[in-house]
């Protein structure tokens, strides 16, 4: 049986050694729901891995930035695809410096557009529930969330109640010999923390060594989920 399959089943063990596990609450509401907001895949993927994630949401399985992520919330998702039938997005890549961003569907395609509406829909339904909302944003160290992490934070607050946003800036790697894990900003329940990885998951979109995603999922173990199927 794979290591992370045996993870999977024993995600909501509770444990002596971790005295806050599925002790945070957001506004005394357990968690409902898990949201990926990028940057990239890896967000995605861990919660997909660990069977947190219920359905697919717009950020899920694109490239984007921390600064992409703002504006297209801001703007309710208004430029977010490419005009119809075309791959590259002209506003993002001269904005945000973003040459591909829809990596895994065909965003020219009436399915993949059709994909993508479905998933916009899905999350402004989210936006509109009281329902505790856990947002986990990856970036890795091109893309820094610390210069946006307040006003996401705020973004968030004034969008939909009851939200808290989980951050983690990655830092590069010392080829293996030692990781870290620093909280480096909180602002209204939401934290921003620096993590040294021990593997490095540029050329891969996941962590070669386990422990890594480990650390991330200790993070969102913290709080009580009791998640939903749907939004």
């Amino acid at each position: 049986m794979a290591l992370r399959t045996k993870l999977r089943r024993l995600q909501h063990r509770r444990s002596a050694k971790m005295p806050d596990y599925e002790t945070r609450t957001i506004n005394g509401q357990a968690v409902r729901h898990v949201v990926s907001l990028g940057t990239h895949c890896m967000a995605s993927l861990i919660l997909r891995n660990a069977g947190l994630k219920r359905y697919s949401l717009p950020f899920d399985w694109i490239h984007a930035t921390p600064g992409m992520v703002r504006h297209v919330l801001e703007t309710d998702f208004s430029d977010f695809l490419p005009p119809e039938g075309q791959e590259r997005h002209a506003t993002f890549h001269d904005r945000f410096g973003l040459r591909h961003i829809f990596v895994h569907r065909d965003i020219a395609s009436a399915q993949g557009r059709a994909y993508y509406g479905r998933c916009i829909t899905r999350f402004r339904k989210l936006m509109s529930a009281r329902d505790g909302k856990l947002f986990v944003m990856i970036s890795r160290p091109a893309n820094p969330i610390a210069w946006h992490f307040p006003d996401l934070v705020d973004l968030l607050g004034r969008l939909t109640p009851n939200a808290e946003l989980l951050a983690i800036q990655l830092q590069p790697p010392r080829d293996g010999h030692s990781m870290s894990i620093e909280l480096a900003n909180e602002r209204h329940g939401s934290r921003l923390y620096d993590f040294r990885p021990a593997s490095d998951e540029s050329a891969l979109g996941y962590f070669p060594d386990v422990v890594d995603e480990l650390m991330i999922l200790r993070l969102i173990y913290q709080y009580h989920l009791d998640l939903a199927e749907t939004p």
